[in-house]
Parts: structure tokens; C-alpha cells; sequence
């Protein structure tokens, strides 16, 4: 590619890096000129970059020195650039950079840029310079992290230097079992699957690049690799049940020590991402083992190795997977890591949705498929689990006549303990599916997941489990190319189809017209079908700008620290002061103007909403999704509950900048929800941002009561004693509490006013 040829912000960049530095900082390209990189265009300036920070590294010069602009513009590159893609000619002058100045971890760095090289590489032109990399990684002592890497760079080097790398490594390795299993699966592994194996990182620094996607990153047809990482994972679950059973010493977090933790990490991993059969039923054995001592003590045997492997789940997950990772969290009794677990499996059940033939796989547990019941017997006794659309039930009867009784019996529980547990877990499991399979099926949607009827007919529509999920959500069928129809289950039943044809779930911001929308709302309101997610009333957001940013969301003052604390569980990272999260194929940003770190406390406003592509390039679904998960952080951020609690003056003041801010999306779609729920309740009426009850007003965006002008504290029931809420269309704290403070209202009557004297207020969402 000639300089011609270029972009104007790559010309700017190569200028800056190789030419003299500028006398004013001011000058040097900027970050917009960074983020504007593709990954092709990245791999081509990387070797300049490594070129310039080797060069500032071994110059004899000290601080001030002019070049210092320039390195600190190429660390930019390096750290900021985002994930490179190489050419096999940019693949082989990097390996050269890197040898002319070799160092130990400038084989990972090989290693990486094989994992991306996206043409042939040139191994004539890489040998000479593996050979130098692999030498400085060996010759330092080789850390038994890095084998992967060096067996993959050493293969370009030559069978000679391979070979002896691998004998140096094998030494090193000579009393960690698990780990000499390993390299035996990399030496028979090709260098291409050396090269992802190397790339699958726990911890990145801020310098590694991001990991490969799963398409890109999934190996090769070889299993040699996958053999080995069965053998690694029988090994570790064999050491583990010696460990229960007492015939090996326990001493807390020393079952997996030195590289075999991370051997298992990988080895498991490698066959959750293949799907292999044996995957599932040897992580149930270890995770839940790893996770927990032999004895009462609440350490357990390999504090790292469990979050390692619960992550694999959470980057891989398998419905198989998922048990395992479940049982582990029921089984831990160390409350730090019982933390780690619950985030790592709300992770994995979210992304299970971006593995939809696995996701598919849903096991029925033994209920009737017909009926959807399993009677389990305990002793005299029957336990009967029935599964229905919200959710599972366990109810008792008699073995011989088959009455039923109203508790689980005393004696059951008394000479049956083991028998009742095991109807209660089966319970939790049911709900758990249930749970599982419709966040699954949510984050689809960022994926544009489309399924082929056939198979989602039978192992989704018509499954035990996967119909009390299915039948409530609205799906569409494409008749003809580009020609989707719209049904639901619970109404329509299941349409006649070729098995090829292509079905996907309904979103509004796909609906042609809102009409559309407000007639699948009337529908799913007039049938009460309780949906397992928002669909007919979720946000929609129509294209903003046709730019990069949106500014959608300017204006209210919010909460740092619950801001933060939701984008913790959201999946939200921070980097360079801004919140990041992606998309499916697009990054978002969102920029709130200042410093940004974890424990950021105070107020703050959304500067920026920012995308790594434009707005126009996006479908309609996901960019309303990630529109719609900013809103989210924005919504709760600025107090979605009135909280009289923490009464002061500065929160006042935001929640009246709240108040005379338009309705939010989210908002809107409450008072949709409000209006049909409404509709025939006398004294209550839904007005554009309140629901007015015999001179009050409830607010629409934060559930706050007000009368004059004056907030009023209102009693609002809750737990056993509160009485059944009507049908909500959809599941949601505020919506529920908006519900019920009008029924207090209104029970109040016009002449008589709620008290505060024993009202309890609800805490900030």
C-alpha cells in the first residue's frame, strides 16, 4: 500500500512516529486520529510503533528529551489502538523489530501477532528472527507461562530449535504433572492453535490487545490438543476426589499450585469452546470440588483455580457448564468467592445467548413432556414438581391415595432428608433453566441471532422447559426472503413451516410502523402474557445522528457511585475515564467529562455517548440495544426511586432537575404500561409524565409522590401481607411500586391523605 493510499489519519500517524519531533506537543496527532484506526491499518503501523519505543529504550538520554512526545504518542498506538489485524508482510517486519532488541516477553508479543496475521505468514522471513526471540525467552529461564508461545514462535525457528525448546521447558515443568501433560498436547498441536492457545490470557496488561473473538480464536480441526486437555481435566478431577475422600493432605488454596492452575484454565476452556462431550460432566466434578474443603473449614482447596475456571464458563458457557458453575456457588462457603461466582455465572448466563446452537440444548430433568410433572417418591410420600410459565412448584401427597397435603411432611423431612433436598434442588434447577434460557435468548438480540425452524420448533417450542419460555415471547418467521411474519405462541400456536426457514425474536425498533408496537402491546396486556423479558414494551431508539455520537442522554445530574456499581454488573469496564462496554461487532463509550476510577463518588453527567463506528453503519436492533443500555446506567443513575432517607438539599435539587427533564424512553414505556394497566380503574388517571390520585401525583420516571407541590411519604406494602399485584406486562421494581402506591391512594379515599407516620420509603435503585 503506497502513502497515497492511506488515510489521512494513518498519513498523520506515520508522519509523526518516523519523522523529527515536533517543537509543540500540541501538533502530534491526536486520540481521534487513534480511535479512528481499522484493525488492517493498526497491524501496519504496529512495527513502526515497536520501532520507536525500542529506539527511545536504548537511547542514552534523559528526561525532556523531545522524543519523549513521540513514544508517548506511539504507547498510545500500542495500549489504544484497539485489536490489530496483520498482513503476512506487516507479520514479518514486526518479528524483525522485535529481534533487533530482543526481550523474554517479546515472545508473547510473536506469539499474538501469529494469532492475527490474516494472509499466510512468510516463514522464510520469519525464521531468522523466531530463532532470536525464542533464544531470549529460553535463555532467561523459561516461565512456564510462555509455553505456548515459545512452541509456536520455535516451530518458525526450525525443528532443531523447537525441539530444544521443548526439552527446556520439559525440565522446567519436570514436577508439575499437569502441566507436562499440556506441553505434550502443544508439541503435537499445529503453530496456529500454539499461537490462540498462547493468546488465551486470564489477565491482560494494558498493552496486550484484546482477545480474539470466538470465531477467529476457535481451533483448528486438529484435536490433538483436545485430546490432551481431556487427559489434563481427568487428571485434575481424579487428584480432587482423592482430596474428598481424604487420601491426600489438605491445606487451603495448594490443590493446583505453580503453572497446573492455569493448565487447567486452558484445558477446560479448549473443550468448552469446542463443545466437547466430555467437558461438562468433568467440570461438574471439579468446580464444585475446587470450590470447597474437604472439611468444615470455609477455605477451600484453590481459590484462583475456581475463578479461573468459573471465567472459562463466563467467556464459553454450555448449559452443562452452567450447572456445574451453579453448584459450585451452592456448594462455596467462602464468602469472597461466592461473590466471584455470582457475578462470573450472571456473566455466563448472559452470554450462553451469543452460542445459540448450544443454547439450544436444553435438558429436561426428568419431567413428563406432556405435563410437564415429575413425581419423585420419598418414602411414603410423593413429591410432585410441576413446571408452568412462572416458574416451578413442589407440592406433597400421599404415595397410596394420592392426597395431597398442604406442607412437606414432618416425617419425610425427618427419615427422607436426602430425598427431600434432592426435590427442592430440583426445583432451583428448573427456575435456574428458565432463568437462564431467557437471558440467553435476550442478548440474542445484539447478535441479530436468527434460528432454523426445524430445530428451534423441536428443541426450543416444543421442549418440557424451553416452552414456558418460548410460547410468551413474540417471534417472527421469514415466509420470503426479507418478508418476516409476526406470532406468538401463547396465542397463535406454531405455524406450519419448512424446517429451513429462518425464525428470530420480535423487537419493536424492526416493526414498520408504531402501530405495530402499540397492537402487540394491546395484545400481550389483553391475553396477560407475563413476558420472561421486556419485548412488546421494550425501548426502541431511532437513529440520533447519523454520526458516531449520540446525545440522547445530556442533562441530568447522576449518582457516581450507583452509576458504577451498575455498569460493574452490567459489564461495563473503564478505561481512559470513560465507561466501555461492546455490542456484539460496535464498542460504546460514555463519556462523563472528568476523572473516572472505581470508587468514584459525587455527581456527574453524560458528556458523550460515543461509538467506534458510525450510527448509520449500525441495524436498528443493535444500535437501539446499546442505546438502550446506556439509558439504563442514565435512568438509575438519576435516581429512579425518591429516597427520603438521604433527605439533603443537593439531592433535592437533582431530583427537581429530574422532574423538569422530558420522560426518558424507559419512562415512556411505563406510562404505556400505566395506561393499559389503568384503564379501567376509576380515580386514577396517567397524564403525560404522572399518574394523578385524588390530588397527588405519582412520578412516571421516579416513583416520587408529591401533593402541592410537596413530597408525601407513602406507605407502600410489600412482601406476604401485600396483596396480589394485577398483571404487569413485564417485570419491574418501579413499575410494581408505582402500582401499588396508586392502590394506596386510592384506598385512602379523595378527603383522607396518606401518613408517613409508619410509611417506608424504598432505597435507592
Amino acid at each position: 500500500m503506497t502513502s497515497n493510499e492511506l488515510s489521512p489519519h494513518v498519513r498523520r500517524l506515520r508522519a509523526a512516529l518516523s519523522g523529527p519531533p515536533p517543537s509543540d506537543p500540541r501538533f502530534l496527532p491526536g486520540p481521534d486520529d487513534v480511535r479512528a484506526l481499522t484493525p488492517r491499518e493498526l497491524g501496519s503501523l504496529l512495527p513502526l510503533v515497536h520501532r520507536v519505543i525500542a529506539e527511545r529504550r536504548e537511547a542514552e538520554s534523559g528526561p525532556g528529551d523531545p522524543r519523549d512526545d513521540v513514544v508517548r504518542l506511539a504507547r498510545q498506538v500500542q495500549w489504544h489502538g484497539g485489536a490489530p489485524e496483520f498482513t503476512a508482510e506487516a507479520c514479518a517486519e514486526l518479528f524483525a523489530v522485535l529481534a533487533t532488541t530482543p526481550r523474554p516477553p517479546d515472545v508473547d508479543l510473536a506469539a499474538a501477532v501469529l494469532a492475527r496475521c490474516a494472509e499466510p505468514w512468510d516463514t522464510a522471513a520469519l525464521a531468522a528472527p523466531a530463532a532470536v526471540l525464542v533464544r531470549a525467552a529460553v535463555d532467561a529461564g523459561p516461565n512456564p507461562d510462555r509455553c505456548a508461545a515459545i512452541l509456536a514462535v520455535a516451530a518458525l525457528a526450525g525443528p532443531d530449535a523447537e525441539r530444544a525448546a521443548g526439552e527446556r521447558l520439559a525440565a522446567v515443568l519436570a514436577e508439575r504433572p499437569l502441566a507436562l501433560l499440556e506441553l505434550d498436547g502443544l508439541r503435537a498441536a499445529d503453530v496456529h492453535e500454539r499461537a490462540l492457545l498462547a493468546d488465551d490470557k486470564r489477565y491482560r496488561a494494558p498493552q496486550d490487545w484484546p482477545p480474539l473473538p470466538d470465531a477467529a480464536g476457535r481451533p483448528a480441526a486438529d484435536d490433538r490438543y483436545a485430546r490432551a486437555a481431556h487427559r489434563i481435566a481427568r487428571a485434575a478431577a481424579g487428584q480432587l476426589a482423592a482430596l474428598h475422600r481424604g487420601e491426600l493432605p489438605y491445606a487451603s488454596d495448594t490443590a493446583f499450585a505453580g503453572p497446573d492452575g492455569e493448565t487447567l484454565r486452558h484445558a477446560v476452556g479448549a473443550g468448552l469452546r469446542r463443545d466437547e462431550p466430555w467437558a461438562g460432566p468433568l467440570l461438574a466434578e471439579i468446580l464444585p470440588k475446587v470450590s470447597v474443603a474437604p472439611t468444615a473449614a470455609k477455605t477451600v482447596p484453590s481459590q484462583s483455580v475456581s475463578i479461573g475456571l468459573a471465567h472459562a464458563v463466563e467467556e464459553q458457557p454450555t448449559p452443562e457448564a452452567l450447572d456445574a458453575l451453579r453448584e459450585a456457588r451452592r456448594v462455596v462457603r467462602h464468602a469472597g468467592l461466592a461473590k466471584k461466582l455470582d457475578r462470573s455465572l450472571r456473566r455466563a448466563e448472559k452470554n450462553l445467548g451469543k452460542r445459540p446452537e448450544v443454547a439450544l440444548r436444553l435438558p429436561d430433568l426428568g419431567l413428563d413432556p406432556a405435563t410437564g410433572v415429575r413425581r419423585l417418591p420419598v418414602g411414603p410420600y410423593t413429591a410432585v414438581v410441576a413446571l408452568a410459565a412462572d416458574g416451578p412448584s413442589l407440592t406433597w401427597e400421599r404415595a397410596d391415595d394420592g392426597t395431597p397435603l398442604r406442607t412437606a411432611p414432618a416425617a419425610a423431612r425427618r427419615d427422607h432428608p436426602e430425598a427431600v433436598a434432592a426435590a427442592r434442588t430440583l426445583v432451583k434447577q428448573l427456575r435456574a433453566q428458565q432463568r437462564t434460557l431467557a437471558l440467553a435468548l435476550e442478548s440474542g438480540y445484539v447478535l441479530d441471532t436468527v434460528y432454523r425452524y426445524g430445530r428451534w420448533r423441536t428443541e426450543l417450542a416444543e421442549h418440557v422447559v424451553g416452552n414456558t419460555v418460548t410460547r410468551r415471547l413474540i417471534w417472527e418467521i421469514e415466509r420470503a426472503p426479507g418478508d418476516w411474519h409476526a406470532f406468538l405462541p401463547a396465542d397463535d400456536g406454531l405455524p406450519d413451516a419448512d424446517p429451513a426457514t429462518a425464525v428470530r425474536l420480535w423487537h419493536p425498533a424492526r416493526a414498520g410502523a408504531a402501530a405495530q408496537r402499540t397492537a402487540w402491546r394491546d395484545r400481550v396486556v389483553a391475553l396477560a402474557v407475563r413476558q420472561p423479558f421486556r419485548q412488546a414494551f421494550r425501548e426502541q431508539y431511532p437513529l440520533p445522528e447519523p454520526g458516531r455520537e449520540a446525545a440522547l442522554f445530556d442533562g441530568p445530574m447522576l449518582d457516581a457511585q450507583t452509576v458504577l456499581g451498575l455498569a460493574a454488573r452490567e459489564g461495563w469496564t473503564i478505561d481512559d475515564d470513560m465507561l466501555w462496554r461492546r455490542f456484539g461487532p460496535v464498542e460504546v463509550g460514555v463519556d462523563f467529562g472528568g476523572s473516572l476510577f472505581p470508587g468514584t463518588t459525587g455527581w456527574f453527567s453524560v458528556e458523550a455517548v460515543r461509538f467506534d463506528r458510525p450510527l448509520g453503519d449500525l441495524g436498528p436492533v443493535l444500535r437501539s440495544e446499546a442505546l438502550r443500555a446506556v439509558d439504563l446506567l442514565v435512568s438509575v443513575g438519576a435516581f429512579a426511586w425518591w429516597d427520603t432517607t438521604d433527605d439533603t438539599g443537593e439531592r433535592r435539587a437533582s431530583l427537581r432537575r429530574l422532574h423538569a427533564e422530558p420522560l426518558g424512553e424507559q419512562a415512556r414505556l411505563r406510562r404505556a404500561a400505566l395506561r393499559r394497566i389503568l384503564a379501567a380503574t376509576p380515580g386514577a388517571e396517567v397524564a403525560d409524565r404522572h399518574v394523578t390520585v385524588h390530588g397527588h401525583t405519582v412520578h412516571l420516571a421516579t416513583g416520587r409522590v408529591s401533593r402541592g407541590g410537596e413530597p408525601v411519604d407513602i406507605a407502600v406494602p410489600d412482601g406476604p401481607k401485600a396483596r396480589a399485584l394485577p398483571f404487569l406486562p413485564y417485570d419491574e421494581k418501579l413499575l410494581e411500586r408505582i402500582v401499588r402506591t396508586v392502590e394506596v391512594l386510592l384506598e385512602s379515599g379523595p378527603d383522607q391523605a396518606p401518613t408517613a407516620a409508619n410509611s417506608r420509603t424504598s432505597a435507592s435503585s
